[in-house]
């Protein structure tokens, strides 16, 4: 497992013309953000840096880009980062696999907002509002336990359905359950060590979309070899 992760951690730094390959990645999302900050201050005049780094999950060529690595790596195909090119396929597969993850996180989000809304009324309802959130956390982690094994299975039939079969996704995550756990483990903990640097002001929101393009590669490069053993 160890050799597993160090291989993944080296692969989006490995390969013929890889920095400008990961620059890209990141640039797009930078440029997202940019956007975003811009028409939240024409809107109301704040620049909105804060939420800034979450609009990277609106990146649609960096998540067709990721797809792409992800499918690759459950076929044995990918060696190394493949070039940005077909962008208009890029655009879709970015597309479906954020209709997949919305799906999954669709719940946890009404669960967090709706608490959010309660907790900054104060009063009776602050409790209320605490207890959402929490339920919001417990769900996402639960939900987004499948995401994986969601896109694999997408990936695999090409059918936007074939990520929403509980016992079709569990038996192919038991198969390598050790590894599994062990992974989607790893990744909560990286990303909440990065959102450490997301959360420094405006520099944070510069580093992260590449940083946020980094660790997705990793955990597509990650998964995708374990899943690819439950096929």
């Amino acid at each position: 497992m160890q050799l597993r992760i160090r291989a993944s951690a080296r692969f989006p730094l490995a390969g013929v013309d890889w920095p400008r390959k990961l620059l890209m990645g990141g640039a797009t999302g930078l440029l997202l953000e940019l956007i975003f900050v811009g028409l939240a201050y024409l809107a109301s005049e704040e620049a909105a840096f804060g939420i800034a780094p979450l609009v990277v999950g609106l990146n649609f060529p960096a998540l067709g880009y990721i797809l792409q690595v992800y499918r690759g790596t459950l076929m044995w195909e990918v060696g190394a980062l493949p070039e940005w090119e077909n962008w208009p396929a890029l655009l879709r597969n970015g597309l479906a696999a954020f209709a997949v993850c919305l799906a999954y996180g669709v719940v946890p989000l009404l669960l967090l907002l709706v608490g959010l809304g309660l907790l900054v009324k104060g009063g009776i309802l602050l409790f209320l509002g605490m207890v959402l959130m929490v339920l919001g956390v417990l769900a996402g982690v639960f939900m987004l336990f499948f995401l994986p094994m969601a896109l694999a299975r997408y990936l695999a039939e090409r059918r936007i359905e074939a990520a929403f079969h509980p016992a079709l996704l569990w038996e192919g995550i038991n198969a390598v359950l050790a590894e599994y756990v062990a992974t989607y483990l790893l990744s909560i903990g990286s990303y909440l060590l990065a959102s450490l640097i997301a959360a420094i002001p405006y520099l944070g929101g510069l580093i992260w979309p590449f940083l946020w393009f980094y660790l997705m590669l990793v955990q597509a490069r990650l998964f995708g070899e374990i899943c690819a053993k439950a096929a």
